[in-house]
């Protein structure tokens, strides 16, 4: 029997990429712990809704309340996936990192629910690469979701 050689490529994932993807994850399994794992305090939130936006600043104490109402809010929309349309990093000075992820939210059969933008400053903290600052515009498209599932 001949010796059939397989080539495989090693394809290099970037710290970014493999965050990134932790934060997907965690996000579609729904475990707080490893969301809030993914992120370094205090955390920068920019929350755009049109041509207003709201800023606030969270802390390790009241991060995990507000990643459970968002986690309670995919389970109601049916949310079980988010799919990255597109991810673009970019590492404009070490050791920052800037990722603009377009997120698709998935139910179960591969409907869309919603998708959204989000911009995320990532550096290390304690050793360990986390998210700083969120800008995202998710807010409008997550209201009217929940509006529309409530009649």
């Amino acid at each position: 029997m001949p010796y059939a050689h397989r080539t495989s490529t090693l394809v290099r994932v970037s710290p970014p990429h493999e965050l990134m993807e932790k934060y997907r994850s965690a996000f579609s399994r729904g475990d707080i712990t490893a969301v809030m794992d993914c992120f370094g305090f205090p955390l920068h939130v920019l929350s755009a809704t049109g041509a207003e936006a709201s800023i606030s600043v969270a802390t390790a104490e009241n991060w995990p309340d507000v990643l459970q109402r968002l986690i309670d809010a995919y389970r109601r929309l049916g949310v079980v996936e988010a799919v990255p349309l597109t991810l673009t990093i970019d590492e404009p000075m070490k050791p920052v990192a800037i990722v603009r992820a377009h997120w698709a939210l998935q139910r179960h059969d591969g409907g869309s629910v919603y998708d959204f933008t989000a911009i995320y400053t990532l550096t290390r903290v304690d050793s360990q690469l986390r998210i700083v600052a969120i800008a995202h515009n998710e807010r409008p498209a997550l209201q009217a979701a929940l509006l529309a599932t409530s009649r």
